[in-house]
């Protein structure tokens, strides 16, 4: 999967981290979420922009977004997909039951206009996060960003994702889903 990635030297974070502390008794929140980001880079950890990546993959051959987003503890995500070529991810529920924490929105022009005069929507299967990759606890915290198949089919391979702030994730991990986890998710849509 082809994401957009936050490049910044490890040794001009680790200075740019610096410069935020000093001045941080003065800082907004703002200021914090670019201080935590250069943190991390200076760490050696990956940080990402997700929703600037499921912009940019665009959408497949079923002009479905390629990319999709979801709370790790959902276990469906759905695309709405305006006239406008605005969009929005959120949990597989009531459209009056919204999640708003978990509901991310593409603004209009995003996506190609559907073929039709009329809302389209898709659902596909959220990620297992396999066990030795879940946090202890907290899951509800974090996020799956994974190749979406909107035919209900499990996905191959997602990333783990903890939200810095706007749109800079910290990739917690990224794995490939084995054939055992894809069936055990398959049997669950059977149900």
């Amino acid at each position: 999967m082809e994401v957009q990635r936050l490049e910044v030297d490890r040794a001009k974070a680790r200075e740019l981290y610096r410069k935020y502390k000093e001045h941080q008794h003065y800082s907004e929140p703002i200021d914090q979420q670019v201080q935590r980001t250069y943190q991390l880079i200076a760490q050696g950890r990956v940080v990402i922009r997700a929703l600037e990546s499921i912009r940019t993959a665009g959408l497949n051959a079923q002009g479905w977004p390629k990319l999709a987003i979801a709370n790790a503890t959902h276990g469906q995500v759905r695309v709405d997909i305006e006239r406008d070529g605005s969009a929005e991810f959120r949990r597989n529920t009531s459209r009056f039951q919204k999640d708003k924490r978990n509901t991310f929105r593409f603004k209009e022009g995003t996506f190609p206009r559907p073929m039709k005069d009329w809302r389209e929507s898709a659902v596909a299967m959220v990620p297992l996060v396999p066990i030795h990759l879940r946090p202890k606890r907290g899951l509800a915290n974090y996020h799956v960003l994974f190749e979406a198949d909107w035919t209900r089919q499990p996905p191959v391979d997602p990333m783990l994702l903890r939200r810095i702030g706007g749109d800079m994730w910290l990739v917690v991990a990224a794995w490939d889903l084995t054939e055992v986890e894809r069936a055990a998710m398959q049997a669950r849509i059977s149900a």
